[in-house]
């Protein structure tokens, strides 16, 4: 009975351990199954210098940036168009076109018919306000006298506070008709800041009339370029974003603004959207009329840009992706990268998926393609 147990136990130890061998053979080849990346390719080093891979970083370039012209304009919050506000004659042109005036300098003299009688109402209630002063006094002292009554006090001053109001009424008049002082008819036309006489409407001897435009006074110490943006850029522009500025005029000079304005509408013709810059300029160097390229960084620091050579892209299972080295030597990984626009010497930006310093394969790149891809062609076939 004994001799006939050892064998079969034998038999189902050997069984047993044949096994458990296939067992662990299987437990090891899926744990290494497990741990390959499907995007890592592992080459030896005799294959890395057959293929010549070499391995360098991403560099940093200025952006091709937006360019867009535009015209210079007045700040329209700096500019006035003069006129009369009454119908009148000219009498002299104190200021001429490109001369430089100060806050109430008189650029005009006019006279009015109008202002001449409102002058001679206004004499007349200042006269009349003056006879309601001194009754009223009076009779305030006369019922202080007990001489008259409280009703004629009352009665003088209800009069005095009339011809008051009748004098504010006509000084009021004369006021928005810019003729507050003077005398007669005439009145003067004033600048209501400090600028340029950008433009002058008149001559002496003609009449002029509420509806016509005698001076145009602007403060040039600050100007806007207009642009008409296209809906593709919109989104490089933002109220805040500064701007560099060249113009045909001043070659050699860089102007510095900041857009204060996009059109919340879209011109459904042009397909454009209007924005706005406002530009200091102390010298007057920027003249309205001018036209003026304006230069918008694409990003935030200063039109820097991750840029790497354009053999070092490719495109994988519909990825885009560059190889990086990975943690073991001989190992390289595809990342997914989003690239940008194409640059002189080769070179592409990148807009995601690497920075600059970042390592990554510049040469050999479509060998690691090539391998990854027949690895998964490999796989999926097994």
């Amino acid at each position: 009975m004994t001799t006939t147990i050892q064998p079969i136990g034998a038999m189902m130890l050997a069984a047993l351990l044949a096994g458990c061998g296939a067992a662990q053979d299987t437990t090891d080849a899926q744990l290494e199954h497990a741990e390959a990346s499907p995007d890592m390719v592992h080459l030896d080093s005799a294959a890395i210098a057959a293929a010549e891979i070499r391995v360098d970083t991403v560099i940093a370039v200025s952006g091709p940036g937006l360019s867009i012209t535009g015209t210079i304009t007045y700040d329209a919050n700096r500019v006035s168009h003069i006129g009369s506000r009454t119908p009148g004659r000219v009498l002299e042109v104190r200021a001429d076109l490109g001369e430089r005036v100060r806050p109430g300098q008189v650029l005009a003299v006019l006279e009015s018919p109008e202002v001449g009688q409102l002058r001679s109402e206004a004499i007349e209630a200042e006269a009349l306000t003056a006879i309601a002063r001194e009754n009223f006094e009076r009779e305030r002292r006369l019922e202080e006298q007990g001489i008259a009554s409280r009703k004629e006090r009352l009665a003088a001053e209800a009069e005095l506070r009339r011809a008051e109001a009748t004098l504010q009424g006509v000084q009021e008049r004369l006021r928005v008709l810019g003729a507050g002082g003077g005398t007669g008819g005439e009145f003067t036309v004033t600048a209501p800041f400090a600028g340029h006489v950008v433009e002058r409407h008149i001559t002496r001897g003609e009449m002029v009339h509420p509806e016509d435009q005698l001076f145009v006074v602007a403060d040039l110490q600050r100007v806007w370029v207009l642009l008409d943006v296209f809906e593709r850029d919109l989104s490089t522009l933002g109220n805040g974003t500064h701007v560099s500025l060249a113009t045909p005029a001043w070659p050699d000079r860089t102007f510095s603004g900041r857009i204060v304005y996009v059109a919340p509408v879209l011109d459904t013709v042009t397909r454009t959207v209007r924005a706005r810059i406002e530009v200091p300029n102390p010298d007057g160097a920027l003249r309205p009329g001018m036209f003026a390229t304006a230069k918008v960084d694409r990003d935030g620091d200063g039109g820097l840009l991750p840029a790497v050579p354009r053999a070092a892209i490719q495109e994988l299972e519909g990825r885009t992706v560059a190889f990086v080295p990975g943690n073991e030597p001989g190992t390289f990984r595809a990342v997914p990268v989003s690239i940008g626009a194409d640059l002189s010497g080769g070179l592409v930006t990148v807009t995601s998926g690497l920075a600059v310093g970042d390592s990554l394969v510049v040469a050999g790149a479509f060998l690691l393609r090539s391998e990854l891809a027949a690895g998964e062609i490999g796989e999926h076939g097994h």
